[in-house]
Parts: C-alpha cells; sequence; structure tokens
C-alpha cells in the first residue's frame, strides 16, 4: 500500500509541475524540478538493489530532498547525515545502520569500500515516471534518526511506514487548516529551520509537501544570525509568503532581538508551533505582540513518536493562569500515561514520568541490543514507550511538563531539579534566556553554572541576577556561577547549545558585584 502523504506529493509533482516546492538560497525549487531529480536518483536505486537502507549526505539542498523522496518512493529507508559530521561519526551511522549505499550532494565523504556512493545531481533529467511510487509493506523503514552520539556510539530512532502515516493523519489535516483562505495552498510557505537529521526536519517536509504547499528551508548554519534567516524569508515574497512556522524557543528567542522579525515584514505569517524545549510566556507574549494575527501552539513529542503527540493552541488565560505552559491532551491515535517508579498510574495533578503509546511509538532503538531499549514494552497489543520526560495532568487532561529525569542532580546533599532553576531565571524580567548546566569531572558533579542572556537593554549583574533569583528559589538552588551572555549558542536544530556554553567555562568568571 503507497502511503498517502507519498502518493499526494507524487500527485503534486504530476499535476501542478510549475507551482513552488522548495525555497533555498533564494531559489525556488519547483514540484515539477523536483520530481525530474527525484526520477535521476531512483534511476540509479533502481540499478542497485542491494541495500534496503541508503544514506544521504549533504546540507539542505533541494537535491538531498530530492534523494529522500526517492529512496522512499522506491520502498527503501533512508539516514541522512549532513556533511558537517566529522568522518567517524559517517562511519559509526553507516555500521549500526547497516546502510551499504551513499548518495551524496557536494563533495563525497570517506567510506569504506563496501559502500556504494553516487553522486546525487548525476543522470538525465526527466520527469517523474507514473510507476516512481512502489507499493510496500506499511511496516517496512521510513526513516532512521540519529542521537547526537556526543558519548559512545550513537542510537537510531527507526521510523516506519505506519508510524509516520499515523502522525501525518492528524498532522496534514492541522496543516491544512493553517493554510487559510487569504491564500492559495501553494503559495502558503512553511519554514523549516531545523538540520534535516532531526525529526523536526521531517516533520515540516513531507506533511507541507504532500499538501502541495512549498517549505521555506532556512539554513542552519544562520541559526544565530537573524537577519540572515529574515533575507531569506522575504527574498521571495512575490512569489510565497511564509504562513507557518515550525521552530524551537531559543531559535524564535533569537529572531526576537532582530527588529524586523514582525508582520510588517512577514505580514502574512499566522501559526507558530512551538516545542523541542521548554517554553516561556515571556516569549509566547513577544511573538503575540510582534504577530497579532498569528496564533502559537505548544508542541510536544519525543522522535520515539514520531515528531510529535501533543499540540495546543495557546490562549490568553493560559498566558495568565500557568507559569508552565500546557499542552493538551494527546491527539489522534496517541494514548499518554503518566507514571511512577513502578510504571504504576498517579492521580491527576501528580509529577510522574511521560509514557507515550500507540501507532506513532517507534518498535525500538538500533542497534537492537542498545541498552536504552529498555525503555520501550508492549502493552495490551500496543507499543509503549517512557520518555523520561517529568510531567502531570490537570483536571482537564492537560500535560504540564516539568523536565528531564536525568536532569535531577543531587548537590551540597540537596536534590535540584535544574529545569527549575531555568524556568525562575526566565521569568524575571530582565533575562532574555537562560540554560542551567551540570559541569562534571571524572563523573562526579563539580558545579552547577547558570548562563543568562539578559534583555535588551537591562542592566543586570551576576549578583543582581542572584538576588532576583532569591525571590524565587531557594537559596539551595540558587548557582554560585552566574555567567552572563550575549546570546546563547544554539545546534543546527535551533536548541541552546549544551556542549559549547560548557567550552567556555574557561573564561574569566564574572564579579559580583
Amino acid at each position: 500500500m503507497t502511503e498517502r502523504f507519498l502518493r499526494d506529493i507524487a500527485t503534486h509533482i504530476w499535476q501542478h509541475p510549475d507551482r513552488p516546492a522548495l525555497v533555498s538560497d533564494g531559489h525556488v525549487t519547483s514540484f515539477g524540478a523536483l520530481g525530474a531529480q527525484v526520477q535521476a536518483v531512483l534511476t540509479w536505486l533502481r540499478a542497485h538493489p542491494a541495500s534496503d537502507l541508503v544514506m544521504v549526505h549533504g546540507h539542505k539542498e533541494p537535491s538531498v530532498v530530492a534523494a529522500m523522496l526517492a529512496c522512499m518512493f522506491d520502498g527503501r529507508g533512508f539516514v541522512f547525515a549532513d556533511r558537517s559530521n566529522p568522518p567517524d561519526r559517517i562511519a559509526r551511522m553507516l555500521r549500526v545502520s547497516g546502510a551499504q549505499l551513499l548518495l551524496h550532494a557536494g563533495h563525497a565523504p570517506d567510506v569504506d569500500a563496501a559502500v556504494h556512493s553516487h553522486p546525487i545531481s548525476a543522470g538525465r533529467a526527466q520527469s517523474l515516471a507514473q510507476d516512481a511510487v512502489c507499493d510496500v509493506d506499511p511496516k517496512t523503514l521510513l526513516y532512521v534518526i540519529f542521537t547526537s552520539g556526543s558519548t559512545g556510539d550513537p542510537k537510531g530512532v527507526p521510523i516506519r511506514r505506519d508510524n509516520f502515516s499515523a502522525f501525518f493523519a492528524w498532522y496534514g489535516e492541522m496543516l491544512q487548516a493553517i493554510a487559510g483562505q487569504t491564500l492559495a495552498a501553494w503559495q502558503s510557505g512553511h519554514v523549516n529551520h531545523a538540520s534535516l537529521a532531526f525529526d523536526m526536519g521531517m516533520l515540516d517536509l513531507w506533511p507541507v509537501l504532500a499538501l502541495g504547499r512549498p517549505v521555506v528551508m532556512l539554513n542552519h548554519r544562520y541559526n544565530i544570525m537573524p537577519r540572515k534567516n529574515m533575507d531569506a524569508l522575504s527574498g521571495q515574497r512575490d512569489r510565497v509568503a511564509v504562513r507557518s512556522w515550525f521552530s524551537t524557543p531559543s531559535l524564535l528567542q533569537l529572531m526576537c532581538t532582530d527588529p524586523t522579525f514582525s508582520a510588517e515584514t512577514l505580514p502574512e505569517l499566522r501559526c507558530f508551533f512551538v516545542g523541542g524545549e521548554a517554553v516561556q510566556p515571556s516569549l509566547i507574549k513577544e511573538l503575540r505582540r510582534r504577530f497579532p494575527k498569528a496564533e502559537v501552539r505548544h508542541a510536544y513529542g519525543p522522535s520515539e513518536g514520531t515528531c510529535m503527540s501533543h499540540v495546543h493552541c495557546l490562549t490568553e488565560g493560559d498566558l495568565k493562569r500557568h507559569e508552565v505552559l500546557p499542552l493538551g491532551p494527546a491527539l489522534a491515535q496517541n494514548v499518554m500515561r503518566i507514571i511512577d517508579n513502578n510504571g504504576h498510574d498517579v492521580p491527576r495533578g501528580t509529577p510522574g514520568e511521560v509514557e507515550l503509546s500507540g501507532p506513532q511509538i517507534v518498535s525500538g532503538y538500533i542497534p537492537a541490543d542498545h541498552p536504552a531499549n529498555r525503555a520501550f514494552s508492549m502493552r495490551d497489543g500496543a507499543q509503549c514507550y517512557r520518555t523520561g520526560d517529568l510531567g502531570y495532568v490537570d483536571a482537564a487532561g492537560h500535560l504540564f511538563l516539568l523536565g528531564r529525569a536525568d536532569r535531577q542532580v543531587k548537590w551540597n546533599g540537596n536534590r535540584i531539579e535544574l529545569d527549575e532553576i531555568e524556568r525562575a531565571a526566565h521569568g524575571l524580567d530582565l533575562v532574555h534566556n537562560a540554560a542551567c548546566l551540570p559541569v562534571r569531572e571524572d563523573g562526579q558533579l563539580r558545579d552547577i553554572v547558570l548562563f543568562v542572556q539578559p534583555a535588551s537593554g537591562a542592566h543586570l549583574t551576576a549578583t543582581s541576577c542572584a538576588q532576583a533569583l532569591a525571590t524565587r528559589l531557594p537559596q539551595t538552588m540558587i548557582p554560585r556561577d552566574i555567567r552572563l551572555m550575549e546570546r546563547l549558542p544554539v545546534t543546527v536544530n535551533g536548541k541552546v547549545d549544551s556542549q559549547a556554553l560548557l567550552a567556555q567555562l574557561n573564561a574569566p568568571i564574572p564579579e559580583h558585584t
């Protein structure tokens, strides 16, 4: 059976070849041009049937999207490796995934001789053939997302076709409604800012293309350069208008440092999806101020649950009533429980670990013997996953996240939630962004550091920040080391870059004045 989202993408390629599909680096790639690139890769793939999983190597070029589509059309899974990855990581990803074919945009990486590589751009351009899309088992692998793998071997999250189809069944309808009536669907662009190696890159691409909407692909090398992003967003306004945007709060906070990030520059923007990190009410208020006609949807879902399980449209009442913003109930066929350490349900309002189950949950990590697979189980015929996220459900069934189970540390004999410190810092008027990180040495906790980006024009010192935190936290939770930063660095996926922050700890400590 051909998955609906793939069939719909192919239909747009055949029926609307002149409409825009991708906007990248100031250039527009039409559905027809994308289909021609897909067909060129398909021709090569079908002459090399050895591998069920293909590695796609490159950046955010349209040819990379074409290669991924070709793999999916041909019934093969793919794993994407950004060219910023070092050779040893690519080698480990190939080994763990078992991929034997490699399609590359630009320079080919050095790989084992047993891996057959091919440049994506090669091949004679031709229209997408009518037999391009294969019927395959819905339980066939669609793609693999690899975790950061900063220590040890990376683990892969294998997303099957039926996992993604279950996600698209409800998310596609949500995106279609957002396109609205003031613009044609083919003009209603959706912003993709994350690396294609992450689930946020996948949830942006395929559902949007399936609806015939164009994807505006921001170069994630410019994540910390708001003006570069604004130039890219405004460069094709005569053909594509930015209608919706999915982003981490860290990326949006950086965008808010640019005064042109507003409805005056992006007048058709009507919806922000915000997730991937803790979302602060102050950010939502700022987005509503800059884009008064846009709604903000608070989103949540782990990679292991195929992109998302929760989306809640935030209201003015949510901002007034809650410091931790609600995520709503689990959507569609997703089922959520809040459980204790023994896996038993806890009463409503009681914090516990978030467990998800349903057709979007993957069967486990690869390799199969990875110790983290203990988080997966089966219950009543449904796949379950213990997320490691802490939260509670209120009387209305809305999920409120409190942080990560692995973000609790013991410091000076006290149990401390690092996410609680971050929430307190974000609640200060003089703070634009903050990150609280543990510093370990030989596996032992040596210190806790709070990195703070002051609000624009704010006069803030480490001492005044600590004094302000004392009105919200007990003295035992206030970090002794508070670093003031011009801005917090972000990863290619738009999240706060913890490793980059920790690397700066050799810098002089600001004086407590």
